[in-house]
Parts: structure tokens; sequence; C-alpha cells
């Protein structure tokens, strides 16, 4: 795994946990 890879995967973990907290945040959690 190179480091473009790596930062791809962190990049899009980090964003995916944005949504989630937001989408948890609406439905009044």
């Amino acid at each position: 795994m190179d480091i473009t890879t790596l930062g791809w995967v962190a990049a899009l973990s980090s964003f995916t946990l944005s949504i989630a907290m937001v989408v948890w945040g609406r439905n009044g959690m």
C-alpha cells in the first residue's frame, strides 16, 4: 500500500465519519 492510497483511505474514512455525525445529529441522538 503506497502513501497515496493511505491518504485516500484516511480522507474517505474521516468524511464518512463526519457524514455519520450529521445524520445522527438530525435523528436526535
